[in-house]
């Protein structure tokens, strides 16, 4: 079994190298990119403070100290890591919109445990050599301030999460949360590490190890993670997404009453006379069976604009591009499944649109209440 020195680290050396990659690996998307810039930066901070504290912990040996002092240790130097760890994901999803009172809110939770525990250190009269019940207490109060701080911050984190799965369902002809889908992931992550971490830094032994490796796996992804979609082309598709929403939004938000009231009649009388006419010539066409497709790309191949194409899709039984698109793609695959039974299922769903066999499964499922080889079975 691995000791606690070998995991100290271990845990060093593997947040000095992540802290390494963010800073000198990523310099020149940085520069076109200030949101992924500042997120990089970060989360290189975040990372680096694990280090120090993993590099504090094994040099002074405050777990061979005792309990109180190890956890004082990690409070003072996790807390602020996961702060920077969380706002980088949380800069990501915003592009960089994180208001400064937003960061107030964090920091002095903080700033208020950090002020505790050092005070108590101080006051208390005890050697921090010794074990201290005052700390201890201070520990466990500053162990709660660590949860409201990070609870405060998952709650920003999945209110952005859920507006950009929205914005991406709208504007694209399939669920795209495999473009972000690692912010999910790292949130529920994270949110679960921050229920965990208050109880399991009181303990010793093999229950803290396991943590700590599952801990190094975490941050691992989450950090490598939002390299590699800082570095790609997904941010620009996430942010081509947002900014169709956006101009809905604001257009709707910002005309005046009865200008809007007019709109919306000739939205209505475009949709009536004008799409339903161009949607059926676009079936035809076949195009709904085209790989990634986007509503820009939709509106461009049937003439209409952007914008009232998707206030039609809104009004439909279809709600968005996705749920028109899957729609049609499945009733598609239903007749080649029966005229066709020697393709394969990867094939039919290729030549449906699906992007792999997983999501046609899935979408099929959905439409049907059955599987593919199923249905060709039954019919």
């Amino acid at each position: 079994m691995i000791t606690t020195g070998e995991m100290q680290i271990s845990g060093m050396l593997t947040m000095t190298v992540l802290s390494v990659m963010l800073v000198i690996c990523a310099p020149g998307r940085s520069t076109r990119r200030i949101s992924f810039a500042k997120a990089r930066w970060m989360m290189a901070g975040g990372t680096g403070l694990i280090a120090l504290q993993f590099l504090l912990q094994h040099a002074f040996g405050f777990r061979q100290m005792g309990v109180t002092q190890a956890v004082c240790c990690n409070l003072l130097f996790f807390t602020p890591s996961s702060l920077l760890c969380s706002m980088s994901i949380l800069y990501m999803q915003r592009q960089g919109k994180v208001s400064w009172k937003e960061w107030l809110i964090g920091s002095s939770i903080y700033a208020l445990s950090a002020g505790i525990l050092i005070g108590t250190a101080v006051l208390d009269g005890v050697p921090f050599r010794e074990e201290s019940m005052a700390l201890r207490i201070a520990e466990y109060v500053s162990s709660v301030l660590y949860v409201v701080m990070q609870t405060y911050i998952f709650s920003m984190q999945y209110k952005a999460y859920m507006r950009l799965e929205t914005a991406v369902d709208e504007y694209y002809d399939r669920s795209r949360r495999d473009l972000f889908g690692w912010m999910g992931l790292s949130m529920k992550t994270m949110a679960l590490m921050v229920f965990l971490v208050p109880l399991v830094i009181f303990m010793q032994g093999t229950p803290l190890v396991l943590f700590s490796i599952s801990f190094f796996f975490i941050i691992s992804y989450s950090t490598i993670s939002l390299y590699t979609y800082g570095v790609s082309k997904d941010v620009e598709r996430v942010e081509e997404a947002e900014m169709s929403e956006e101009g809905i939004v604001k257009s709707e938000k910002f005309a005046p009453a009865d200008e809007s009231n007019e709109d919306s009649a000739a939205a209505a009388n475009f949709s009536l006379f004008t799409i339903h006419s161009t949607l059926n010539r676009w079936i035809e066409n076949g195009h709904y069976r085209e790989h990634n497709l986007t509503l820009s790309i939709v509106a461009r191949q049937m003439g209409v604009p952007q914008k009232q194409l998707q206030e039609w899709l809104r009004q439909s039984e279809y709600k968005k591009l996705a749920g028109l698109v899957s729609s049609l793609r499945i009733k598609e695959a239903q007749r080649v499944l029966i005229e066709h039974r020697d393709w394969s299922v990867e094939s039919v769903a290729d030549y449906c649109g699906f992007n792999d066999r997983k999501y046609f499964h899935q979408v099929f499922q959905q439409y049907t209440g059955t599987t593919p080889a199923k249905f060709q079975q039954n019919n």
